[in-house]
């Protein structure tokens, strides 16, 4: 009996033995997950974009008048003082003459000799009346004062006199206006392409406006320039500002006076700014997808102390975050760790080995976090990639 009775506890215990294998190796296997504990710390919510200084005062120096510019010895980056000479402009040089115009000006030289010539005889002719005229005159005073001619007659003889005065300096005028024709024509016919001396009250000198630097010359070479022509540009580097392109929808968030952290200029410390002004016209932008996109220009004055970034200059790239929300001692989680259920926010919470979803009240997020205002406690470990894989009840566990 006794080992009849033994013999089926055996069978009895090996069957269950069986049926506790079959039953282990239908369970769900756990799955691998990451998991992370809902933490309180210092909590941003910025907006990043790519931003470039500038120069908030650009002094383009630009030609008067034009001129003959003499070759500029600054070079870019070249400190300047007020009043200091930046460039020399000569009076314009005259073309050369093609042998056409060269051919004209021989002949309108030949015309002005030739008049000239003409105005000489003429002066002759009315020099030769006019004595004429002066010896009858004094003839007639004699008569008339001795009563032997009429006064008409005298009149007459006086009249005609004046006028043979006037023909007289008439021709000279015209002798002198042939002349100056003619050394007209010559000067024409002369080549001034090639320099010469030139006299330093023929000089113009382009001033400094302000003390600086060099930033930019749009030409060093001599050669003519036109008025207004742009020659250089000037600007103190110490006065820089930050110009950053924000999408539209994110500039409404920012406001004149919101912090900015610039990163990634060039040195592992962060540089402090504050925003200055908004601008309030948008303009439209093609992104690098070929997307049109409205931006608005947004101005950032820096705020640390400018030995902390004296190597920056015009034109250098940073990153710029505008921080539109900031808080201290708030609980947050990853982002990754929420999912949408319904309408609300909700995440797995790691309890005794089981993932269980609970409903959670989000507040501010940013791209790497979010603040939990209720549903999670500090400590509590979250999945942080939840996938389809992971329900109400999953056996989870760590992964390694």
């Amino acid at each position: 009996m006794n080992n009849l009775m033994r013999r089926k506890l055996l069978i009895a215990g090996f069957s269950l033995l069986v049926i506790a294998l079959i039953a282990y190796g239908f369970l769900p296997k756990r799955q691998e997950v990451d998991l992370v504990s809902a933490q309180r710390g210092d909590f941003q919510v910025t907006i990043e974009e790519e931003g470039r200084t500038r120069l908030k005062q650009r002094f383009t120096v630009s030609a008067p008048t034009a001129g003959y510019m003499k070759r500029v010895d600054l070079k870019v980056g070249d400190a300047v003082k007020k009043g200091q000479h930046l460039v020399i402009l000569e009076p314009l040089r005259s073309p050369s003459l093609d042998p056409r115009s060269h051919a004209q000006a021989q002949l309108s030289v030949s015309a002005a000799q030739a008049a000239l010539e003409a105005a000489i005889e003429k002066e002759r002719a009315a020099t030769s009346e006019s004595e004429y005229a002066e010896k009858r005159l004094e003839r007639m005073t004699n008569l008339f004062s001795k009563g032997y001619i009429a006064k008409d007659q005298f009149e007459q003889s006086e009249t005609e006199t004046k006028k043979a005065r006037a023909y007289k300096l008439s021709a000279k005028a015209a002798v002198d206006m042939a002349r100056a024709d003619l050394e007209r024509a010559k000067t024409n016919l002369q080549n001034f392409s090639v320099p010469k001396s030139i006299g330093k009250q023929s000089l113009v000198y382009v001033n400094a406006p302000v003390n600086g630097s060099v930033f930019r010359l749009y030409r060093e070479s001599e050669g003519a320039v036109n008025i207004g022509e742009p020659l250089m540009d000037i600007g103190n580097q110490k006065d820089l500002e930050i110009r950053a392109e924000v999408l539209s929808s994110d500039a409404v968030k920012i406001k004149k006076g919101t912090p900015v952290i610039f990163k990634r200029w060039g040195q592992e410390e962060t540089l402090q700014g504050i925003v200055r002004v908004v601008e309030p016209a948008g303009f439209t932008k093609i992104s690098s997808l070929g997307v049109e996109e409205q931006r608005v220009l947004v101005i950032v004055d820096i705020t640390t102390e400018q030995d902390k970034w004296q190597a920056l200059g015009d034109g250098y790239r940073l990153e710029a975050h505008f921080i539109i929300w900031e808080g201290k001692d708030i609980l947050q989680v990853p982002t990754s760790a929420l999912f949408r259920q319904g309408n609300q926010w909700a995440v797995f919470v790691a309890e005794r080995g089981k993932a269980r979803r609970r409903t959670v009240e989000v507040g501010q997020r940013n791209g790497l976090a979010a603040q939990i205002i209720s549903g999670l406690s500090e400590g509590e470990k979250v999945v942080a990639y939840p996938d389809d894989a992971i329900s109400d009840g999953t056996r989870i566990k760590q992964r390694k």
